[in-house]
């Protein structure tokens, strides 16, 4: 072999090693060499915050406008930042028509002022037959309305004896009739117990005189008619003998006019407004379709049923505490000169809701019972609004199982404030009694004013506490607040009794507690008020610088 073969064999002998080195060639694998890549990451795509809020977009509820905290207290998909709730109790179908009515429930409300009308007309004297007086007063009560409406007399009226409308054809006038804004409307067939048994609560009611609430309604009508006719009532005073004067007075302190509108304000609008409307089921079929020929909903309806017992104007949350408790009314829903008693008048309980606002204003922890009752109550609509878009008479909407859960919340929040509203209320008098008390001389009224300033304080203090007994929502029902149930509530009424203890010390005409002078007894009955007046503070969690000052 010569040199030159043998060096070609050697460079075939070393590019085979090369190859196999490289893992190229060898064995049956002929596939070509292929460098290797590194692996090479997706690209991730940007995220998109257009409202640098740092939630993206893509589960931004409100992509435009920064909302960190992403309420959305609707619970509808968007936040509340881009989806306000309304200013004003105003909801309207998809068509742009209202849905809110409760016309009803102000046909009461005026029922219940014209009723107060007339306790203040009535007059002592011995020309007046009871039974007739108790007939008149009825009147506004309980008689058939399809008799009453024909001969209602025209009484409701503005303080500044403005121009009204109670509905959309009549024209203005300076005195409404309930009728003008619904017919054939009752009290005595709304009282708790008399609508539907359950509405006493526990099948008690407790803390009166009589077996239920429209019986205890009857007795002080009859009671007032009786004393209306009594010229000879006279009480004694640090000047000398007065005769009491004041037809709805009576000697053991008792102001039923007081008395009857308190107490009506509680088993008629409190409860129905509790008891009755708020505590539907709100996501059935039949209350999530439209009711026959109306724009809203069943359940939107008696949602509104509440409201209208509460009675705000539906400006209540861009009204001053101020405005609301005086003049109670405002040209601010249509601005027409007029005023809608339909939409522009604060009734009843919503009014005692600015009053103790305003009795804590100055304090380190004021109330805001007013925003709190709207806010909660506009939520709550506008839940319900939104659960009626797809609904017919037919057909029902939709209430999530999450949106039915924020209702609840908001109803709990309202009817508990409403109830706060009340609770204060009675504490503000359980003050202005302690108040009045401070102002005998020794054992004798300073004056007849003293007299029956007492007997209004306590008369509102006993039927606003007589009331509180008729919401589910109530801790002293459901067990909200450790400590307290509805015994607590019955120990209030029983350290309050059911007269004020008078300068003689006398409660019902005996000297209270069975103490041993009427010092001591007054004593008694005072430490009695601070305790009642401390279950209040305990049940409701008020601040004890506005219990002190309401």
């Amino acid at each position: 072999m010569n040199s030159q073969r043998l060096f070609g064999l050697s460079l075939i002998f070393i590019s085979a090693l090369s190859l196999s080195a490289c893992g190229g060639g060898g064995g049956n694998n002929d596939e070509p060499f292929i460098s290797p890549i590194e692996p090479v990451d997706p690209v991730a795509p940007p995220v998109v915050d257009t409202d640098n809020d740092t939630i993206p977009d893509v589960t931004d509820n409100c992509v435009n406008d920064p909302n960190t905290d992403q309420a959305d207290a609707d619970v509808n998909g968007e936040g509340d930042v881009c989806d306000p709730m309304p200013t004003t109790y105003a909801f309207e179908n998809a068509n742009g028509a209202s849905t809110v009515s409760y016309t009803g429930q102000t046909a009461r409300q005026i029922l219940l002022s014209d009723l107060v009308t007339k306790l203040n007309s009535l007059e002592r004297s011995a020309d007046n037959v009871p039974a007739q007086v108790a007939s008149d007063l009825n009147f506004y009560i309980c008689l058939d309305a399809d008799i009453r409406d024909p001969d209602y007399p025209p009484t409701f009226k503005l303080s500044d004896d403005g121009l009204m409308i109670g509905n959309s054809t009549m024209e203005a006038d300076d005195r409404l009739v309930p009728a003008d804004v619904s017919s054939g409307k009752r009290i005595c067939n709304k009282i708790a117990g008399e609508d539907k048994a359950d509405h006493i609560l526990g099948g008690e009611f407790f803390g009166g005189t009589a077996a239920t609430p429209l019986l205890q309604i009857n007795e002080w009508v009859a009671l007032v008619a009786e004393e209306s006719a009594d010229t000879t009532d006279t009480i004694s005073t640090a000047t000398g003998t007065a005769n009491i004067g004041t037809p709805s007075i009576s000697e053991d302190g008792r102001n039923y006019r007081q008395l009857l509108q308190k107490f009506i304000l509680g088993a008629l609008a409190f409860s129905q407004g509790t008891a009755d409307y708020w505590s539907i089921d709100y996501g059935s079929d039949s209350n999530l379709t439209l009711a026959e020929g109306k724009t809203y909903s069943e359940g939107a309806h008696d949602y509104d049923e509440s409201v209208g017992y509460f009675g705000m104007s539906r400006a209540y949350g861009i009204m001053s505490d101020a405005e609301i408790k005086d003049p109670g009314y405002a040209d601010n829903i249509v601005v027409d000169g007029l005023i809608d008693v339909r939409s522009e008048y604060n009734f009843g309980n919503s009014q005692n809701c600015a009053k103790r606002d305003l009795g804590s204003a100055d304090n380190a922890n004021p109330t805001n019972f007013t925003g709190e009752v709207f806010n909660a109550i506009i939520i709550g609509r506008q839940i319900l609004n939104n659960a009626q878009a797809d609904a017919t008479e037919t057909s029902p909407g939709s209430l999530s199982p999450d949106a039915a859960a924020a209702l609840a919340v908001q109803i709990e929040i309202a009817a508990l404030t409403w109830e706060k509203c009340i609770a204060a209320t009675v504490v503000h008098y359980i003050n202005d009694v302690q108040g009045d008390m401070a102002n005998f001389v020794g054992d004798e009224f300073a004056d007849l004013d003293n007299f029956t300033t007492l007997s209004k304080h306590w008369s509102e203090l006993y039927g606003f506490a007589l009331g509180l007994q008729f919401s589910p929502f109530s801790p002293f029902q459901n067990g909200s607040v450790p400590g307290i149930d509805v015994d607590s509530l019955k120990t209030i009424l029983q350290l309050v009794g059911t007269a004020p203890v008078l300068a003689d010390g006398t409660q019902n005409g005996i000297l209270f507690n069975g103490a041993s002078s009427p010092a001591a007894a007054r004593d008694d009955y005072l430490a009695n008020l601070n305790e009642a007046r401390e279950i209040l503070q305990e049940a409701y969690g008020f601040d004890a610088i506005n219990v002190a000052n309401w």
